[in-house]
Parts: C-alpha cells; sequence; structure tokens
C-alpha cells in the first residue's frame, strides 16, 4: 500500500492509500497524490472540504443526518433501520462516485469554502 502523498498507481481503479487520520491531513495528503474523489465516512459532524479535491460525506448515523443534513453527500443510515440493504447502499455510494467523478458537486462545495487548514506533507496522526 502507497505511503502518503505517494502515487497509489497506475490506470482506472478505485485506490486506497495509506494516511493520516486527520481529516484535512488526510484529504490533503491524497490530493497530493493524485487522488480526485475523497469518500469521507463521518459520524462525528465533520464538516471538511476540500478546494481541490471533492469530498464525499456518508454517514450512517441518523443523529448526524439530523443536525448537518447540508453537509452529508449520501446517508445510509437507513442500513441501522434495516430499510436498506449492504448491496443498496454500495450502489448509491457507486453512483454518487461516478457523478462527483463527473460533474456533480459535492456538500462541501455547494456551500463554497468556509475553512482552510495548513497542514504537513507528511502523517502526523
Amino acid at each position: 500500500m502507497p505511503g502518503p502523498a505517494e502515487t497509489p498507481g497506475r490506470g482506472p481503479g478505485v485506490y486506497f492509500t495509506d494516511t493520516s487520520s486527520a481529516a484535512a491531513e488526510c484529504v490533503t495528503l491524497q490530493a497530493a497524490a493524485g487522488f480526485v474523489v475523497h469518500r469521507f465516512p463521518t459520524g462525528q459532524e465533520n464538516i471538511i472540504g476540500n478546494p481541490i479535491e471533492p469530498v464525499i460525506k456518508l454517514t450512517g448515523n441518523p443523529r448526524t443526518v439530523r443536525t448537518m443534513s447540508g453537509h452529508i453527500d449520501l446517508d445510509v443510515s437507513g442500513l441501522l433501520r434495516r430499510e436498506m440493504n449492504m448491496d443498496q447502499a454500495g450502489d448509491q455510494l457507486i453512483d454518487i462516485t461516478l457523478g462527483t467523478a463527473s460533474d456533480r458537486l459535492t456538500a462541501a462545495e455547494a456551500l463554497g469554502p468556509r475553512e482552510f487548514v495548513l497542514t504537513k506533507p507528511y502523517r502526523s496522526a
């Protein structure tokens, strides 16, 4: 697995990288590595966005959906209520990822940049 800010591979596909657990730092390191979309699972009301790499925020936490619905791109809390299954949630995640990679704005992009975090070019968390 590639390290922080290292190019993960060549050609089309889904790549994962070993990076920081700190949200802003993680997204910055992935953007430096050439990632084009970041899927960010949140349950703790993190509003991270990035001006270079679109950040798709998804959650399965009903409270997070209630308190910050304007920041969430994909609500999969139906999994907990057994209103959807993993295949349905996965299909929705694929659809939203493909849409974002094409021309769909993420919630963070639609809201506009409101925060800026200077991060280190290496993993600290």
